[in-house]
């Protein structure tokens, strides 16, 4: 238990065993010297501190050092207490060690991330040698077979785009997912996207609407491609009874914004608090029978946060959904 300050005011047989300190060694002391000078230096405890006065309590996670040196993975969970309405405010923190899942996690990414790079060459040689089938088909107009090799290629792409996700995640989860910054114009990026992406989907109008903005942005043109692409296909693919998609890119102050709606299912508020979790798929009998992986909402905001630009999301269940995302001026 912390007073209000963060200082140590009682410590319990289970934090003895996890840290090695007596409750004599750490009475009366802030509870950040578990924390490194780095985190110290950031004020990470005071500001997860004064998040769990503000909000009631705040979770985290982090390193923690032992008193023998040893270090762990620990998950910290702080509750605020108050002692009647006008009474002393304080804190109950709960230390987790979850070391071990960690470690699982860390094996479990090393292995998506070889498996992922080790189909992404036999999947490129499938997709060559079809394509090279599909002209010789085209030649001989031998459309059952090139139909059937048409259908092939639709699954291939599919497994493609799941591989390079995995892939993606991969980095995503490992740290190592580099930026590739420069300097380009979001309206000639967006109508680039639009026009290759309607070829995908004739089932829907790719609608643009552009205001004005008068500057150019500094981001990763790739990744953004991949975050547009990620939006529209969700769009499409959750909206099967409408014929259009609207894309917009305005401006405010010196940031451009990109929205994306659909006028589909629209998505529940239980599922929208977990829309852009890994994996997650929604249980609504609309959408349920949707194919997809749960990953491309995941990594779109990942993609953004890495950026420090936001991806937000509008949702009227019945009515469709909009999402946006911001990039800012070069």
């Amino acid at each position: 238990m912390l007073d209000n300050t963060g200082r140590i005011i009682s410590w319990n047989m289970s934090a003895e065993r996890m840290m090695g300190y007596g409750a004599k060694e750490v009475l009366g002391k802030n509870y950040s010297i578990f924390f490194s000078k780095e985190e110290i230096r950031q004020e990470v405890f005071i500001k997860a501190l004064a998040m769990a006065a503000q909000k009631g309590g705040f979770t985290a996670e982090g390193i923690r050092v032992r008193k023998d040196g040893s270090h762990f993975w620990a998950r910290v969970f702080i509750t605020r207490v108050r002692e009647g309405k006008r009474g002393a405010t304080f804190f109950v923190l709960v230390t987790q060690d979850i070391t071990q899942q960690k470690a699982r996690e860390k094996k479990r990414e090393e292995y998506i991330g070889i498996a992922s790079h080790e189909m992404k060459n036999p999947i490129t040689t499938l997709a060559l040698y079809s394509e090279l089938l599909a002209k010789g088909l085209q030649l001989e107009s031998d459309k059952k077979n090139l139909h059937m090799l048409r259908d092939m290629q639709t699954q291939t792409a599919r497994l493609t785009r799941l591989v390079e996700d995995l892939l993606v995640v991969s980095k995503l989860e490992s740290g190592t997912l580099e930026l590739r910054k420069e300097v380009f114009n979001p309206s000639a990026l967006v109508t680039m996207v639009i026009r290759d992406f309607q070829n995908s989907a004739p089932t829907h109008k790719i609608i643009c609407k552009k205001g004005t903005l008068g500057f150019q942005v500094r981001a990763d043109r790739a990744r953004i491609v991949q975050v547009l692409i990620n939006l529209l296909t969700n769009a499409v693919k959750y909206s099967p009874r409408s014929n259009k998609v609207l894309v917009r890119v305005g401006a405010r102050k010196n940031k451009c914004i990109i929205s994306v709606e659909d006028f589909g299912t629209g998505i529940g508020k239980k599922d929208q608090r977990k829309i852009f979790t890994r994996f997650f798929r929604g249980d609504d009998t609309a959408v349920v029978d949707v194919a997809g992986t749960g990953l491309g909402l995941y990594i779109s905001r990942e993609i953004m946060k890495r950026h420090h630009e936001r991806l937000t999301m509008k949702s009227v269940v019945g009515r469709g959904t909009t999402f946006s995302f911001t990039l800012s001026s070069s």
